[in-house]
């Protein structure tokens, strides 16, 4: 309970602040790149501490490990908060906030998912999944109306960071206790390895962490091919979350995106309520490539539309097959991820893909302002030939195309997944954790 109530207070912090800090940037620059560029800026920072969050997760004290991340994204919170209050905050102290809060969530994240996997059951880990896709999804309901709210209430981001800086506060403090009272087994840190392993620097054990992981890896290609497929599929779905803000606004309001949002998360809260409740315990794989297959079907027919009510149609059965799909993943990954080395596997996972998330990013961004957008307009090179015809022209119709071409390349490569056998079988053919 105490780490449920942590993660929704972390969750709905972070939350409020990435839609807030969106509105903001898109609002004074009009630009879907600098929009991106936000995202971009924290996918870059939270890839570059995964190694150490692997070694960190695995052999210290995760408690520790925890409450200083935690004081870290509440002292950089704290610093936006006094440059908005002495008016000096501009678009890159946010780039860079927006970092810093990535890569302490990148940091954070392996030594709770790694306590989790110590004392639940692994026929309950999909349960986990779909109980943190539940929290998640009430938060994400309700926190861009509370984040449009509190811009309105005070003109800005002002109430929003303040909200912000009192939900870190009590995630603090009740991981901490969570871990405290969990026990040194599940906190870690004690009795690991040698004292030439305890010693040793952080950056070696980040290397040896890093190694270890890809060793796995290697011994079992089925996971190999999960992962590159999964950070394929997710970068693809990263890239249409990250657009969906300049779509929107491009012709509609903040409060319609709100409203999007938020009824994509409804469809995200019932997926995450289908896998708590089903206790899937075989055929996860199999959830996991069909939900996808629906998931960009999804974006891609939102592509095509240029309505609010086939906008929230289409983000309610994204985020719902999506949530689905997340927590049948991580249940496959808790399982068969080798004891000792979870919180380095977990990193790597988050590492690979972070590393094409970036890439996809960068060149969504630019295809949108630079290529897509000018193309898509009115006498633009692609609006008198039949893609404009079929799409319509002006603004937001270079980010729609964006969101058709991408929706299109899932779901061909999800449907070449689901004809693999052996992918489709990695269930039974990958033993388990600690198995021989």
């Amino acid at each position: 309970m105490l780490l449920w109530l942590s993660e929704t207070a972390f969750d709905l912090g972070t939350t409020l602040v990435s839609f807030a800090v969106g509105v903001w940037i898109f609002s004074r620059t009009g630009s879907a790149q600098d929009y991106s560029f936000s995202v971009l800026a924290a996918a870059l920072a939270a890839m570059l501490v995964t190694p150490f969050a692997g070694v960190l997760a695995d052999r210290h004290d995760r408690r520790w490990v925890v409450l200083s991340c935690d004081i870290a994204a509440i002292a950089c919170t704290f610093a936006i908060v006094m440059a908005l209050l002495s008016g000096r905050l501009g678009v890159g102290a946010l780039y860079a906030y927006a970092a810093v809060a990535a890569a302490v969530g990148a940091l954070r994240r392996p030594s709770i998912r790694v306590a989790v996997s110590l004392f639940v059951p692994k026929d309950r880990f999909a349960q986990v999944g779909g109980l943190t896709g539940i929290s998640r999804a009430l938060v994400q309901v309700g926190a861009p109306a509370a984040a449009g709210f509190l811009m309105s209430l005070t003109g800005g981001l002002q109430g929003v960071m303040a909200t912000q800086l009192c939900l870190l506060l009590a995630a603090a403090a009740l991981v901490f206790a969570a871990l405290t009272r969990a026990g040194a087994e599940v906190r870690g840190g004690q009795g690991h390895g040698g004292a030439s392993r305890r010693d040793a620097s952080l950056w070696r054990g980040a290397g040896a962490s890093f190694s270890g992981a890809l060793a796995y890896l290697r011994e079992q290609p089925l996971m190999r091919a999960l992962l590159g497929y999964g950070a394929l599929v997710q970068c693809l779905m990263v890239l249409a979350t990250a657009m969906v803000t300049p779509l929107v606004l491009s012709t509609h309001s903040s409060g319609v995106l709100g409203l999007v949002m938020s009824v994509g998360i409804v469809g995200g809260l019932l997926g995450s309520i289908l896998v708590a409740t089903a206790r899937l315990r075989q055929g996860l794989m199999q959830w996991v490539l069909a939900c996808d297959a629906l998931q960009c079907a999804a974006v891609l027919v939102a592509g095509c539309v240029t309505t609010p009510a086939l906008w929230c149609a289409a983000a309610f059965v994204c985020l719902f097959c999506g949530s689905t799909s997340v927590a049948c993943s991580h249940a496959l990954w808790m399982r068969k991820a080798p004891a000792g080395r979870q919180g380095s596997v977990f990193a790597l996972i988050a590492a690979s893909n972070m590393l094409v998330m970036c890439a996809v990013l960068l060149a969504g961004g630019w295809l949108a302002d630079a290529v897509l957008e000018p193309a898509m307009r009115a006498g633009g090179a692609l609006g008198d030939t039949v893609v404009g015809a079929w799409f319509g022209t002006g603004p937001g119709r270079g980010i729609g195309l964006l969101f058709f071409a991408t929706g299109a390349a899932g779901l061909v490569l999800t449907v070449f997944a689901l004809f693999h056998r052996r992918l489709r079988r990695l269930e039974t053919l990958v033993p388990d954790g600690g198995e021989a």
